[in-house]
């Protein structure tokens, strides 16, 4: 009884919230005339004039409240429907940094155990080298110790001729000059085995120390895991099928996470970042509705990073590309960004490549490989994967990763 009187209230929030936005917008949008900035507060019948303005700006700002305001309450009956499924969630979110912990300290075990044969080869590549040019050096000062030091008089006096000590006296210089060099390679021959020997040691500290915390990891997620079943065996018929909703979600989350970097890390276009403002992507007239940064999804109900802004507006607005670039995406998505497309803009200054993405499109009116200026409409705002109502969803990506889009668009905006 509990889970359907929640349910029936987040569907009325849900209602209201959308009926409250659709009259602030009408509102605007009627009393906005001649380019004026300012709205009617209050309209009559007789005349046209208009007392109490209120502006565009402000009046956004109250939609916002009302957003938030219904956002919270939706928040709090989420949180009423099931603390179960939502602790339960959380367990498998500490799961997924535990797992995401040992494939790193498990990757980085893998790097040392190379690196450290690489230098153990290296190490005795370098030993040889040294004992060949010491046994050497060691045959020279034999030599020279048994037939005694040559002096530049005994080469003179043994000398038949002028050329003959010419070449007598060159070949004892070249001797002197190879022992002095064979000398100094030698030195740093060892100092060299020292520095590989001592990164070899440390290496080898490191990896010891990789191996006990990814021991230790192990046992962390193991036993969270058990823990983890176990609650997830105790939850009732209902709260098991909304933890199921919950980790599909999820799923297409990584999935769909995964399918932009591929398509990031696939583009091979050789093309340059201009910089500058990244101009609005669709209307003037709309604004974000749900910016950058943790929200609860309005959909499956879960606490998730928001990965970019959604900017609100009605079915089959314009979306622009915010600058110039490629296509590299232009399908649909069935991880929830429904039509969705991609845009490569290059490598900036410092060689990071920047991509633009915009999802939930009611029509596609570009295709991979085509050439697109800023400005130009790429597709149709509309309300297709994961929506609850006509927007764009507008990401940020840097070398793949997202970041927050505002730090490319006009501070006006």
């Amino acid at each position: 009884m509990k889970n359907k009187i929640a349910s029936t209230v987040t569907v009325l929030i849900l209602t209201t919230l959308i009926l409250s936005s659709c009259l602030y917008f009408v509102k605007a949008e009627d009393n906005v005339s001649n380019g004026e900035n300012t709205v009617s507060n209050e309209v009559t019948n007789q005349t046209s004039n208009t007392v109490n303005t209120l502006s565009l700006n402000e009046q956004k700002e109250q939609v916002a409240e009302e957003l938030a305001k219904a956002e919270e309450q939706l928040t709090y009956v989420q949180d009423e429907l099931s603390e179960a499924v939502v602790q339960l969630q959380k367990m498998d979110d500490k799961i997924n940094e535990y797992q995401a912990s040992l494939d790193e300290v498990s990757r980085k075990y893998e790097e040392l155990q190379q690196k450290v044969a690489e230098s153990e080869a290296q190490l005795e590549v370098a030993k040889q080298k040294y004992e060949s040019k010491l046994n050497l050096l060691k045959k020279r000062m034999v030599a020279i110790y048994k037939n005694g030091e040559t002096k530049y008089l005994d080469v003179l006096m043994n000398s038949k001729s002028i050329i003959d000590f010419v070449s007598k006296y060159y070949a004892v210089q070249k001797m002197a000059e190879i022992d002095a060099q064979t000398i100094a390679e030698l030195k740093a021959q060892k100092l060299d085995l020292e520095k590989i020997n001592n990164e070899l040691e440390e290496d080898k500290a490191q990896m010891k120390l990789a191996k006990v915390e990814a021991e230790k990891q192990t046992v962390v997620l193991t036993n969270t895991r058990t823990v983890y079943e176990n609650q997830k065996n105790s939850l009732s018929e209902s709260e098991k099928q909304l933890n199921a909703q919950i980790e599909t979600y999820k799923k297409q989350q990584e999935e769909l996470e995964n399918l932009i970097r591929y398509t990031i890390s696939g583009s091979t276009y050789e093309l340059k970042y201009s910089g500058g403002v990244m101009i609005w992507p669709t209307l003037e007239s709309s604004y974000i509705t749900s910016p950058y940064g943790s929200r609860l999804h309005p959909i499956q109900g879960v606490i998730k990073n928001h990965d970019g802004i959604d900017i609100g507006g009605k079915l089959g607005d314009p979306v622009y590309a915010a600058a110039d670039g490629i296509v590299i995406y232009s399908q649909y998505n069935t991880g929830g960004y429904g039509n969705m497309v991609m845009i490569d803009h290059g490598l900036n200054t410092n060689g990071v490549k920047i991509v633009t993405l915009y999802a939930h499109g009611n029509k596609l009116l570009k295709s991979v490989g085509e050439t697109v200026k800023q400005g130009d409409i790429i597709m149709e705002m509309g309300s297709t994967g994961n929506s609850t109502g006509p927007h764009v969803h507008f990401e940020v990506r840097e070398n793949g990763t997202h970041v927050d889009p505002k730090n490319y668009l006009s501070a006006s905006e």
